[in-house]
Order: structure tokens, then sequence, then C-alpha cells
């Protein structure tokens, strides 16, 4: 990939594990409500280009939400930084902008304290839609295409649902029947529906983009989400990203769905479609993203790893160390 980031966490507690009721449709079991983490986020660049005038790192901080309560957020960099806070899907970022002489070492550590919260923790009323919101989580953007394969597929797999719910879960079954779970097939992990259409394969990322763009053909609001799950151990290191997906029901609010672990755990489908467990640890929300301050390139495709410009230009194959 040209480039590792790693995530350190230490487990410190484990929540009350119980059963409620989801008083709807939509699936529930017993799952712990509340985890309490400890977990580290940490970047390190070592080396910079030669020719270098200018570098520019944005960095996603997690926030309160759904899934998780921010107790503490600490920051430690080698220069100082400003937290921004991108108005479109509102996510938090650090920016931080360097210029000769650089230090040897650019490292980022963000140290977290977060409760992990299940779906069946209280979490409170969600605001309406506005109209616009409406548009945007109902529009094509980006990777996230919608073509007359999608909208074929779209109307193929919510034939005779009325309710939003119901259309939004044949849409769900359709994607756990047509994709396969495969990182090794080259192109994988970018989010790009045609290539799910084509081909039926990839990852979390590539699952939840077919998703939305057969949400979104049918007028569903639906977005991204993008974290890790926080495995039982009780401390170790953490590689890679889970990602997951919504769709809006007005009267309720979001809902989540897990296509890929639906996949990967056959007997959890209908879990996987409305409910989490307390392991998730979001980072970011939202595709083809702009930044804040505005970075020099096109939109963010996903926003998990840092992003960073030398010179006003992405910069690829960096290495990073613990």
């Amino acid at each position: 990939m040209g480039r590792r980031w790693w995530l350190s966490a230490a487990l410190l507690a484990i929540g009350v594990a119980g059963m409620l009721g989801h008083g709807r449709t939509l699936a529930s079991r017993a799952v712990s409500q509340q985890r309490d983490v400890a977990l580290m986020y940490l970047v390190r660049v070592p080396q910079l280009p030669a020719g270098a005038q200018e570098v520019r790192l944005w960095i996603p901080l997690a926030k309160t939400g759904a899934e998780q309560v921010i107790h503490q957020r600490t920051i430690q960099a080698p220069v100082p930084y400003t937290v921004e806070s991108e108005p479109v899907y509102g996510n938090d970022l650090v920016h931080l902008v360097l210029t000769p002489p650089f230090p040897d070492d650019v490292r980022v550590a963000i140290d977290y304290q977060v409760s992990l919260r299940s779906s069946h923790a209280s979490l409170g009323a969600e605001p309406t839609l506005t109209p616009a919101q409406r548009l945007r989580y109902a529009a094509a953007e980006g990777l996230v295409a919608i073509d007359e394969e999608v909208r074929g597929r779209a109307r193929l797999a919510t034939a005779g649902r009325a309710a939003p719910q119901e259309r939004a879960r044949g849409i769900y079954d359709h994607v756990i029947a047509h994709m396969v779970y495969d990182k090794e097939t080259p192109g994988w992990g970018r989010g790009d529906t045609k290539r799910a259409c084509l081909l039926g394969k990839g990852n979390c990322t590539d699952f939840h983009s077919l998703f939305m763009s057969m949400a979104r053909a049918e007028g569903i609001p639906a977005r991204f989400k993008i974290g890790v799950v926080i495995p039982q151990d009780a401390a170790g290191m953490l590689s890679g990203y889970h990602c997951w997906a919504e769709f809006y029901e007005a009267g309720h609010g979001w809902v989540s769905v897990d296509a890929s672990e639906a996949w990967k755990h056959p007997e959890l489908t209908d879990h996987y479609f409305g409910s989490w467990d307390a392991n998730r640890f979001l980072i970011s929300t939202g595709r083809n993203l702009e930044l804040v301050p505005r970075q020099a390139g096109g939109p963010v495709n996903i926003l998990f790893y840092p992003y960073v410009e030398v010179n006003g230009e992405p910069l690829t194959g960096v290495e990073t160390e613990l």
C-alpha cells in the first residue's frame, strides 16, 4: 500500500452485558451496552521528499456520536496545530503546517479515553434531515455511482416492498447475496460501486459503496462511516479499518447496516441490519470530502488515514513506523 498507519488500543473495562428490546422489527440480541477503552492513534512521517517547502497534514479526530462518548482527546504534535470542523458531515480534523527546517521525525499522537456504546444504549433523538441533506445523501458522489446497472439492481431488490425499512432490507440482502469478501483481487478497498457490480468482490468499503448506491437510486438517503472494531483482547495493536453504512428512515433516524460482517457471519444477518455491538470506534463520516482548511488536491475519497500534501501535491509512498 506504500504506507501503514497503526492504531494501538488498550481495553480498560467491559460494560455490563444485557439485552434490551429494540422496539421495532430491527434485529436485537444480547450485547454489552458500553465498553470503556483507552486508544492511541499515532501518525509518523519519518522522511520528507527533497524539495519540500510546505507540508500540510489533516488527521481525522474521533468525536462523540451514536457509537461513542469521547471523555478525553489529547493531541501531541511537533508544531502548533488547529482543530477544525468539516461542515458537511461534521467531522473534526487536526490540521498542521510544517515549513523548513523540518523536524527529523514528524510524529503526531492522539490519545482517547472513550466509552463505546451499543445500538441498545440510550442515544437520544436525532435531528430531522434538511432538504439539502436529503439531496446530498440521495445523490451519486465520486465512486458511489448511480447508473443503469445500479438502478436495475435496486429495482429488483426492492420489488414488492413499500416501506423504506423493507426496501433497505431488500438492498442489504442483495448486497450480501451478490458480493464476496475479497482482499486479493486488485482494486479492492476504494469503495468503487462500478467495480463491485462488475466483479462482485471487495472489502467492507466496496460492500457498502454498493449498498449506498442502490439505496440512493431508490431515493433512500444513505451515508458512509469508517473506524475500527475493538476486539475483546485486554490490549493489543490494531491494523486496518472497518466501515459500515446507514440509511435514513423518517421518524426513526439513521439505521446502521453492516453487510460485510453479515456476509462473514450469516447467522448474524438480522442483527447487523439495524444493530451494532459496543465495539465500534468511529473515525469519520462521509465520502468525497473537502477538508478544512481546503486541500489543494481533489476531494478525499475516504478519511481514515491522515491526508498529507507536500508543496500542494498529495503525498504518496510514505512509510510509517511505531
